[in-house]
């Protein structure tokens, strides 16, 4: 009874009613259900954008770049690399769903999943600017 009349007596009056609003906020950011939505949506949005640049990479296949003179003759082929950003998109969006529908969020899933779809959004705009006109 005597920590909580200390309490009382240390904070200004109304800071208890003016802080009310923000913890309310807060919760209603902070809750399993904002977490859920924003994870959803995040899958979602990376889904669609990871879904038209592969359709765009299959439709529009660029010219492959020269193998490389190396002197042991030891290259790494174009159609074994160019694959691996699609694959990796939708290996890892297909891991963040099955771990969601699991009861677990795997925020590293949709962070490699977004990195993909930028390095091959930057392919995109690098081959649309670099094109021969």
């Amino acid at each position: 009874m005597a920590s909580s009349a200390t309490k009382m007596a240390n904070e200004p009056e109304g800071a208890g009613e003016e802080r009310q609003p923000d913890v309310q906020l807060q919760d209603v950011l902070f809750s399993a259900l904002a977490s859920s939505v924003c994870y959803w949506t995040t899958i979602f949005l990376l889904a669609i954008v990871g879904a038209y640049l592969i359709q765009w990479w299959l439709t529009h296949p660029g010219p492959y770049p020269a193998p490389a003179n190396d002197p042991w003759g030891i290259t790494t082929p174009p159609w074994l690399i160019l694959p691996l950003a699609p694959i990796g998109v939708v290996g890892s969006l297909g891991h963040a769903v099955w771990c969601a529908l699991q009861g677990q969020r795997k925020w590293k899933m949709l962070i490699t999943a977004a990195s993909l779809v930028a390095v091959m959004g930057c392919g995109k705009v690098l081959e649309i600017y670099l094109a021969p006109m």
